[in-house]
């Protein structure tokens, strides 16, 4: 007790001191405080942002074929589907890892239609190493590329991973594997479209067979302030003078030294570049992981965020934001961001200033489409090189509302990827009348 009475009033006089002091410290330089006050709000949005890189590498596709072969191409409305099948794998044990002789296309095309499975796809291929983060595994074989996983679901002791771009084929030995789940699963109230993979030149594709209705979409965007990425990428947390230039297109933004942001009000864009990256060369690993990073440092909503594409010679890495199961397309010209890792340590990331919020009702009504095989016909008797045409994807068209510039529409409609670009079919088409 005395002892207690004698460090009470020490105590108070300590807490009286550090007050006083840290008040004389805001009253003398509040901008300090206002700099710090700024990042630690800045925090908890970028915490909400982010999104773990093993949900930004899950396949983007999911395709069931039953007992007779017919296929389906799936989607849950109300969950995310490739969640909901990556959660029933990570329990399985994934053992020895297997490469199988494939003579020929149609030997290939055999695992892509087998009956009773489920093919997971991506839109560009990853590494068996970026498989394992995403599925909690341990196989070897991390360099070997792969573009789907075939999941037999009357075979208790395989799995399939899928190689299109060589026509390669990795059998997975498993133990302790339970179906179940995935039947489960597959009995949701789902989305389905009645599709069969076919080759489209040197692509596997799966061809919708008959035309389709499929939902248009309206939501409320959000255009994040310049401020926000000026203070993440130029700033970084440091009292760093920023200047900035504006022309009649842009307005460029630098840190006067080594890094520079010029962002494109009218078109809602940015691009920023970084000369200062000590890392010269990446693996395709490293590409993938290095791409992930820049993305979540950036800042850019990645709720809806999916690895999209990658290419080699450029070392560049596209991601692209997906609504109900589909990828949009539109909201630039190269998607949600685009991260190009450069030969001499140079650094450059375009990206979209602008992101879905929630959706919003709409009276706009769902769109019917043609099969895959009628997209193709109109395309080639328009006078269109069919060898040109790398892929077709049904997908999301980005258009700003014309009640309102905070309300994007999303119409459906198929994406060609012609000659090198993305345009809808019907852009296609009435370029050749």
């Amino acid at each position: 007790m005395k002892i207690t009475k004698a460090f009470l009033p020490l105590g108070l006089t300590l807490a009286v001191v550090v007050s006083v002091t840290l008040s004389a410290m805001i009253w003398t330089n509040p901008a300090q405080y206002e700099r710090n006050r700024q990042r630690s709000s800045n925090t908890p949005t970028t915490e909400l942002n982010t999104r773990p890189q093993k949900d930004v590498y899950l396949p983007t596709q999911v395709l069931y074929s039953n007992e007779l072969g017919n296929q389906e191409l799936l989607n849950n409305r109300k969950v995310n589907l490739t969640t909901e099948i990556r959660e029933s794998l990570a329990k399985w044990d994934l053992g020895r890892v297997q490469k199988i002789q494939v003579n020929s296309q149609a030997d290939y095309m055999h695992y892509l239609n087998m009956k009773s499975s489920i093919l997971m796809s991506y839109a560009a291929p990853i590494n068996v190493k970026m498989f394992n983060k995403v599925f909690g595994s341990s196989l070897n074989r991390n360099n070997a590329e792969i573009s789907r996983i075939m999941i037999p679901l009357n075979d208790s002791k395989h799995l399939y991973l899928l190689n299109d771009k060589n026509q390669e084929v990795y059998q997975v030995r498993v133990r302790d594997r339970n179906v179940k789940e995935l039947r489960k699963i597959l009995k949701e109230n789902l989305f389905r479209i009645n599709v069969k993979m076919q080759w489209l030149n040197k692509e596997a594709v799966p061809y919708v067979t008959n035309s389709v209705t499929v939902p248009s979409y309206s939501y409320l965007v959000n255009q994040q302030s310049t401020d926000y990425f000026t203070t993440r990428l130029l700033n970084k947390g440091e009292s760093t003078n920023v200047s900035a230039k504006k022309n009649k297109d842009n307005t460029i933004y630098s840190d006067g030294a080594s890094r520079q942001l010029t962002v494109y009000n009218k078109r809602g864009t940015a691009l920023y570049e970084d000369y200062s990256a000590l890392q010269s060369t990446f693996t395709f690993s490293q590409a993938l992981s290095a791409s992930y990073s820049a993305v979540k440092s950036i800042g850019i909503p990645m709720e809806n965020l999916r690895y999209y594409g990658y290419n080699d010679a450029r070392s560049t890495v596209t991601y692209r934001s997906f609504v109900e199961g589909f990828p949009i397309f539109n909201q630039s010209n190269y998607g949600a961001a685009r991260i190009q890792m450069l030969s001499q340590g140079v650094r450059r990331y375009n990206f979209s200033l602008y992101s879905l919020q929630v959706p919003v009702p709409t009276d706009r009504k769902a769109v019917s489409l043609p099969s895959t095989q009628s997209v193709m016909n109109q395309l080639t008797a328009a006078g269109y090189n069919k060898s040109k045409i790398s892929t077709v994807q049904l997908g999301y068209q980005w258009v700003t509302s014309t009640s309102s510039d905070k309300v994007v529409n999303l119409t459906p409609t198929w994406y060609v990827y012609y000659n090198g670009s993305w345009k809808t079919y019907t852009q296609l088409l009435k370029q050749q009348q």
